[in-house]
């Protein structure tokens, strides 16, 4: 059975001894009744609030918000019992008029701290989400028998065996065995990799269609996915260790306040006393404990989370999932957008994107790859079967070691793959320049034309890129995939700078870099690759519809619709976010000095005044809060100008 939430449990209790206190005070004036439930309400509100302050008080950190709390609420309670006529005034109707105030400066609190906690709660959960990546067994190969064991029970130099469909568990070399290998979740590359013996493969890999032995190289605490899992942890530990705003407030705010109360209750009567006055203590002490009423920041424990959860609101309508108020002002200062590549700023996928075949040739290309299922042959069917026409049998088909495939489709002998291959069979191609996979074929030793498939960009990420650049942000693109298709798709997308080949590490090391230089880095990303940089960078905004499960748990934002304009958009939203946050902030702290002031000069300044003007400074600010559920949205223009050229700074 799940544990109830303490917080939500002090609301309701309160709250539920809060509405008979009232009835009981404002209708039979029944002293003995409604001040013991408007304690009894107070406690409930207060305790973890009494628990952290004690604790605080402990560890030498006096003035937070919790002793603000405290004294404030505890000051109502002292205005109203010492400083009230018994028979005229606390046994007559709202007789307990400032005590029930200071129930619900600490109710506000609490719900306050309450919207809080629910934005930031489930920012690092589930960080364990890239354990995923990480088999939980290996099969290892001992006396020449298979064995599974954990992972971490295999040595450097012993053999493992992989599967079609298993993730390698430790960093090695393949012994024997030949398979397409997926490593698009530890590098970033697009296309998958012929992998035999002698070619090195990196922990968290997939072997597509072929068994392979793989002989270990690290300790499973040394290979690569086991090294992802630790970046994460520690810059997630580092980010978990900033302060609140009204933490980092309370600090400079509070002990100001006290002095300034303190300084009221002791100098003027002093002063009046030795001057030969008369003693007016008790006048001076109600002033003193009037001004930290008014000075509770009620307004502001309220308003600024407020604020910011409805900014997450806000910003979950343009597609964009804020996990915590910490979040937007990063987001907002941004002067760094880095993206990975694939599934971010391109689709994810392979597709055709230039055919010369007729659709008779195109049909016996598409029956050859029919009996494959690594990405490159499922996007030329699926190219095929888009025309509306159904695959011809194939009746066999072989994988040719990297370089292609050979088949036989109605008679006719049928192969695909790289020039290379069609080479070696007597058939001579034509050139095909460019970076991307081109797929030469024939049939019956005669050439037939190219196919070229490629991850394409997304419709919307060029003019998402070029908005961030009228914004004043300089836009990098960070891939672990070949040069020559980073620079294509960094060309097209328009970004400034772009950086290939590079390791999860690497990308961690890049993001580092810019931050050494003073600047705030934003990094958009989707695979299991970018978990440990997306919890590196200032702000790490994940792309959610196609994205892992650690990438999504890692970031600090979540692109819901895989769409870069949403990034564009809540960033202007945070931008807005802020600035609600700052108006509530200053707009509060002007009217209560100006209250202040003036309980201080008015003899007789009436605490009733004050707690309406406190109410009405909250009431207005979180008007003014609920502002940022709105949010504008991009509107989808596709913009037809030509994208700039980009720099490739590697």
């Amino acid at each position: 059975m799940k544990k109830p939430n303490g917080r939500i449990v002090s609301i309701i209790l309160c709250a539920a001894l809060l509405i008979p206190a009232v009835l009981f005070d404002k209708i039979a004036g029944f002293f003995p009744v409604y001040v013991t439930l408007y304690a009894l309400a107070w406690l409930a509100a207060a305790r973890t609030v009494i628990v952290k302050a004690a604790r605080n008080i402990r560890r030498g950190v006096i003035f937070d918000e919790n002793f603000l709390m405290l004294v404030a609420s505890i000051g109502a309670f002292v205005i109203n019992l010492v400083f009230s006529d018994y028979e005229t005034e606390l046994c007559a109707p709202g007789g307990g008029e400032v005590m029930m105030d200071g129930v619900l400066v600490m109710l506000l609190y609490q719900i306050g701290e309450h919207f809080q906690s629910m934005a930031v709660k489930k920012s690092r959960k589930g960080i364990k989400q890239l354990l995923s990546m990480r088999p939980d067994s290996a099969v290892v190969v001992r006396g020449g028998e298979e064995i599974e064991v954990f992972p971490d029970e295999v040595e450097p130099g012993e053999l493992i065996a992989v599967r079609p469909g298993e993730r390698v568990a430790i960093d090695g070399v393949v012994e024997s065995g030949a398979s397409y290998v997926d490593s698009s979740a530890i590098t970033g590359e697009s296309e998958p990799r012929y992998c035999r013996a002698g070619d090195e493969i990196k922990s968290g890999s997939i072997a597509v269609d072929g068994l392979i032995t793989v002989r270990t190289t690290k300790p499973f605490g040394e290979s690569t996915a086991s090294k992802m899992l630790r970046l994460v942890e520690e810059a997630s530990e580092k980010k978990a260790k900033q302060e609140t705003f009204i933490t980092r407030f309370a600090k400079v705010y509070t002990p100001i306040v006290c002095a300034i109360a303190l300084l009221v209750a002791v100098v003027p009567p002093l002063a009046i006393m030795l001057a030969g006055g008369g003693n007016e203590w008790g006048h001076w002490i109600y002033t003193a404990l009037s001004l930290l009423v008014v000075s509770c920041p009620c307004a502001l424990v309220i308003s600024v989370p407020l604020t910011f959860f409805g900014g997450i609101g806000g910003a979950a309508k343009a597609g964009v999932l804020i996990k915590g108020a910490d979040v937007f002002s990063p987001y907002m200062h941004a002067t760094v957008a880095a993206f990975d590549k694939t599934g971010t700023i391109t689709e994810g996928k392979f597709s055709v994107v230039e055919c010369t075949l007729a659709e008779k040739e195109l049909a016996l290309v598409a029956a050859a790859e029919s009996r494959f299922t690594h990405p490159i042959a499922r996007s030329v069917t699926a190219y095929y079967t888009s025309l509306g026409d159904e695959t011809p049998a194939c009746e066999h088909a072989e994988d040719v070691a990297g370089k292609g495939i050979k088949a036989t489709v109605g008679g006719v002998r049928v192969i695909v793959g790289k020039a290379e291959l069609l080479e070696e069979c007597g058939v001579k191609t034509q050139p095909c320049d460019g970076p991307f996979t081109a797929l030469h074929a024939a049939a019956d030793g005669r050439y037939l034309g190219h196919i070229v498939v490629a991850d394409k960009i997304k419709p919307g990420s060029a003019q998402a890129v070029a908005e961030l650049k009228k914004a004043g942000v300089k836009t990098v693109m960070l891939t672990g995939d070949r040069y020559e298709v980073a620079e294509a798709v960094a060309r097209e997308a328009g970004v400034d700078e772009f950086y290939a080949g590079l390791l999860p590490e690497d990308k961690v090391a890049k993001v580092a870099e810019m931050q050494n230089r003073g600047e705030k880095v934003l990094f958009c990303g989707d695979g299991i690759n970018d978990a440990p940089v997306l919890a590196a960078a200032d702000v790490g905004c994940a792309m959610g519809g196609l994205g892992s499960d650690a990438a999504i748990e890692a970031g600090d934002a979540v692109v819901m619709n895989d769409d870069l304009s949403a990034v564009v958009a809540a960033k202007k939203h945070a931008r807005k976010v802020i600035a609600i946050a700052m108006q509530n902030i200053v707009g509060s702290l002007l009217i209560k000095t100006a209250i202040m002031i003036l309980a201080i000069a008015l003899p007789d300044f009436p605490l009733w005044v004050a707690i309406i003007g406190d109410v009405g400074v909250c009431l207005v600010a979180i008007v003014n809060a609920m502002r940022a559920l709105g949010v504008k949205k991009r509107a989808a223009q596709t913009s037809g100008q030509t994208k700039t050229a980009a720099s490739g700074n590697l």
